[in-house]
Parts: C-alpha cells; sequence; structure tokens
C-alpha cells in the first residue's frame, strides 16, 4: 500500500485542526448564548484582553454591566458578574463553585504557588487554618506598635523632605510615598524587618518600575493561562524573576528567602511576628518563602491605594475635608484620641471618619478583578438562568459598588453622609450597604486573610496624615495618573503639604 503524500497528510491534520477549533468556538458560544455581552465575546478572548490591559479595565467592565446586565458574557467561558446574591453563592462556606483556572495567574513565585493561587480546596482550607492567627493579630502581640512606628517614620520622612512653606512649594507625591509606607509597614509587620524605603526615601529594591510591568502580566496570564504554563517549563525560567536578581521582584524574593531562612538552623530567630506565628502553626520553609512574597506585592499596593485616595477624595472635598478635621479636632480636644498615634479602637469610634473609610472603598475599590470562581460540574441554575459546568465567573468590584439600588441614584458622587442615619437610607438599607461595601476585601471562604491587617493601618494612617498636615492638591485639572490592571497604578498625585495648626494649639494663642 502506498504512503499517502506528505503534502496531502499536512492538509488532512490541518483541516482537521480548523474543524475541531469551529466545532470546539461553535460549541461555548451556544453553551452561553443566553448571556449577553460583546458581540465578540462569543468566540475570542481578545475583548476581555483590551479590557484588561488598556488601563481602563474598572470602566471598561462597569460599562458591561450597565448594558448588559448585572452578569453579562465577556469570553466564551466566562461571565462577569455585578450581582450580590451571585457573588455570595459562589464564594459560600458550602459552595460547589472553586477558584478557576484563573487563579493560576497568582501564582508569583516561579516554582511554588501560595495561599492565593492554590486551587485545591483542601489545601486552601489548610492554609488559610495555618494563616489565619498571624494576620488577624492573635500571635502578633506589638502588631499595633509596629504600625505606630512607620507611621512615626512617614511623618520624619514628610518633615525633613516635603513640608512647604508659605514661599516654597515642595512636590509631595503621594502616590509613590505611599507605596513606600505601605510596603515598609507589611515588611515590618510580617517578618519583623523594615524594607527602609521611608528611611533611605528610594526604592532600594527597584520594585516600584518591575511592579508595573508585573501587574499587567498577571491579567494576560489570568486571561490566557495555557501560555503560564509554558513559563513554568525549566527551560524558561531562566527568564522568570530570582531570588538572586539585584532589584525589582527578585531582589524581594532574595529578602523574603533571608529573613525565611534565619528563622530556621541552630541561632535561629525567634519572633512574635506573623512570620513567627505562620512558623509556628506548620508551614514550611519554601511555603513561608512563597506566602512572604505574596504579602509584599498583595498586602502593601491594596492599602496604599485606598490610602492616597481616602486622602485626595476627602481634600477635594472641602465640605467633608471640614466636617473629618472638626470630628478629629474635638475628640482630640476630648482626650479620646491616644497621641502620639490614634489607637484603631479609637479610629473606630469616630462615626464620619469611619463614613468617609467606607465612601472610599465604594468609590474606589482597590481590587477591581477578576476574581474567577468556576462553577459546578454539574452546572448551576441562578435566577432563572442555566450556567454550564467549568463557567468562569468574573466579579466586577466597581461596578458592583456603583449599583443605584443599592447606593443610590448619585453612586457616582463621594458623598460619605450615605453611611449615616441621616443619609436618606433605612436602617436595613443601611445594613445590605454595609455588607456590600466590605466585599471589597472579599467575601466568605475566599474573603482576604489581611483584612484585620489592612484596616488598622488605613485606621491609624488617614486620620493622623489629616490631623497632621493640609493637604492641597497641586493640579487639580490632572490630579494624578492612573491605569487599572487588576489594581491601580497611581503616579504624580502630587500636593502641597504643610504642617496644621491643631485645635490645641489655636487654643493657646
Amino acid at each position: 500500500m502506498a504512503l499517502l503524500p506528505p503534502s496531502f497528510v499536512a492538509a488532512l491534520v490541518s483541516g482537521l485542526l480548523v474543524l475541531w477549533y469551529v466545532y470546539s468556538t461553535l460549541n461555548a458560544y451556544l453553551a452561553l448564548r443566553h448571556f449577553k455581552g460583546p458581540w465578540s465575546s462569543g468566540f475570542s478572548r481578545l475583548w476581555l484582553l483590551r479590557a484588561n490591559l488598556g488601563g481602563r479595565m474598572n470602566h471598561e467592565f462597569r460599562a458591561v454591566n450597565d448594558k448588559y446586565g448585572k452578569t453579562a458574557r465577556v469570553g466564551p467561558q466566562t461571565l462577569l458578574t455585578t450581582d450580590v446574591a451571585l457573588i455570595k453563592r459562589m464564594n459560600g462556606t458550602r459552595s460547589d463553585y472553586r477558584r478557576s483556572v484563573w487563579y493560576n495567574a497568582l501564582r508569583l513565585h516561579p516554582t511554588r504557588d501560595n495561599i492565593t493561587s492554590h486551587r485545591d480546596e483542601q489545601v486552601h482550607s489548610r492554609l488559610r487554618a495555618q494563616m489565619t492567627q498571624g494576620y488577624s493579630g492573635k500571635d502578633v502581640p506589638d502588631l499595633e506598635k509596629d504600625i505606630d512606628r512607620c507611621i512615626e517614620d512617614f511623618f520624619a520622612l514628610i518633615n525633613r523632605t516635603y513640608v512647604s512653606s508659605e514661599a516654597e512649594y515642595v512636590p509631595f507625591d503621594l502616590a509613590r510615598l505611599a507605596t513606600f509606607f505601605s510596603l515598609d509597614v507589611i515588611s515590618t509587620v510580617a517578618f519583623g524587618k523594615s524594607f527602609g524605603f521611608l528611611d533611605l526615601n528610594d526604592d532600594p529594591f527597584g520594585y516600584l518600575p518591575q511592579l508595573q510591568t508585573l501587574l499587567p502580566a498577571i491579567i494576560f496570564f489570568g486571561v490566557y493561562p495555557e501560555i503560564q504554563k509554558i513559563m513554568r517549563l525549566s527551560w524558561m525560567q531562566a527568564l522568570l524573576p530570582k531570588a538572586t536578581d539585584v532589584n525589582g521582584v527578585g531582589r524581594v524574593m532574595g529578602f523574603a528567602k533571608d529573613v525565611v531562612a534565619e528563622r530556621f538552623g541552630e541561632e535561629k530567630v525567634v519572633r512574635r511576628d506573623m512570620l513567627g506565628s505562620f512558623l509556628k502553626n506548620g508551614l514550611t520553609q519554601d511555603q513561608l518563602e512563597s506566602e512572604t512574597l505574596t504579602q509584599v506585592a498583595a498586602g502593601s499596593d491594596s492599602t496604599a491605594t485606598v490610602i492616597r485616595m481616602a486622602i485626595f477624595l476627602i481634600a477635594s472635598n472641602p465640605s467633608v475635608y471640614n466636617k473629618v478635621l472638626e470630628e478629629l479636632d474635638v475628640a482630640e480636644a476630648a482626650g479620646k484620641l491616644t497621641r502620639p498615634v490614634i489607637r484603631d479602637s479609637e479610629s473606630r469610634l469616630l462615626p464620619y471618619f469611619q463614613a468617609c473609610v467606607r465612601e472610599t472603598l465604594r468609590c474606589y475599590p482597590p481590587v477591581t478583578g477578576q476574581l474567577a470562581k468556576q462553577s459546578p460540574a454539574n452546572g448551576d441554575h441562578f435566577n432563572g438562568m442555566y450556567i454550564p459546568p467549568n463557567t468562569q465567573i468574573a466579579w466586577n468590584s466597581w461596578g458592583l459598588m456603583r449599583t443605584k439600588e443599592i447606593f443610590g441614584d448619585d453612586v457616582d458622587v463621594f458623598r460619605p453622609e450615605r453611611w449615616l442615619a441621616s443619609g436618606g437610607h433605612t436602617p436595613e438599607e443601611l445594613a445590605h450597604m454595609e455588607e456590600t461595601v466590605w466585599m471589597a476585601f472579599g467575601w466568605g471562604r475566599f474573603g482576604c486573610l489581611g483584612r484585620p491587617v489592612a484596616q488598622m493601618e488605613i485606621n491609624k494612617t488617614i486620620p493622623e496624615l489629616l490631623m497632621e498636615y493640609n493637604f492641597q492638591i497641586a493640579d487639580p485639572s490632572n490630579p494624578f495618573s492612573v491605569k487599572c490592571v487588576g489594581f491601580f497604578i497611581h503616579t504624580d498625585m502630587f500636593f502641597r503639604v504643610s504642617k496644621r495648626i491643631r485645635r490645641e494649639s489655636r487654643t493657646a494663642t
């Protein structure tokens, strides 16, 4: 029997591949055809990639749900939702939904998963149990004192370098310096050793420029996870960050590797910090290296976003600015605020300030996507719609926080008063608003473990900045630059900062 010509075999294989592609594409399209979305999303991930990498991911996602409904199609097998009930259904303790392949992109260490990237439910649950004590502060008695020291270092830097006088303007870039502060906080509370950003007033690791490359890469791999599998091949490892790198994420990996190594051996360091808690609760040396890197990357950027945006939103609204300062001044005059740094417990008792925090989280949720979950193997029926098996469902935090049915018609207005009893909402509506806004930290079994630390940092740092300094936006017509790629990359957020005359000083004069 004569062999088939190579050209015929090649044509046959090519034809079969085309047929397979057409069949699989059509099958995926038909499976979710009852969900509306951008016209190309039924057969291509290119719309989702463009939305993710265009720098306006938050606005693109909101526009989709505003146009096509609470749950819309954004890819062949991907939905995007602002439906609170569906988000709770996916993240509930007993839910059959699981983390989707999207989470593979959150594996920051080139060879090891972390608590955010593990998709095995048993592994993830075990890690949460082992790490909860550290993140909650129960195993870290000096957690608040460590944050106090970082706040004092932050103010020392501002006072020696960035205070403007009536005759001289010194540009103060809150975008950059809030990141310096949050990085020093997370390194101090996590493993008892500050990176030193504030002391140096510089980026000793070259970390920030590389972060602006890393975040879009994570989003890209989230859309095309199959490409990340290629990057994990041994011959591709040379292209990834390494602990031996002299700068960037690799340098941070090296720092983490060194501080973890100090906790092992005959002359091991013993500290009651988060790293010590994780070690006490059974994490291995390899696990600790991966988790500390995740703490730095995820824990610092999101908190810095809330701090910088709270200051910006308050300072750019004179009536809000005056009200929050009045509340702080009255509390300080009444001896209700610890000096020199307010306590977390005291900050939580300031109703208007806490309204400002909630409104900042609503207007600017620091994580915008996609956190996609995967539907059960047998599919799901929700709200009269069938969700096929293994469908990815991402949640749209920016759009969720602008849901008029929950927050009122003025969702694009920064109005802290909406959170007060006098703000026009019933107690039941306020309770629903509260539950929704705290979804900025995730929900249920996938909620952010770092929320207690982040809230403490926010509750202490923002009021202290407002009490100590006057903030004037340097260029109201162009206050900052921003790109949204899952996280927010803020740059050039310049203020004129001057020392504030405190209430007790005004009374004394």
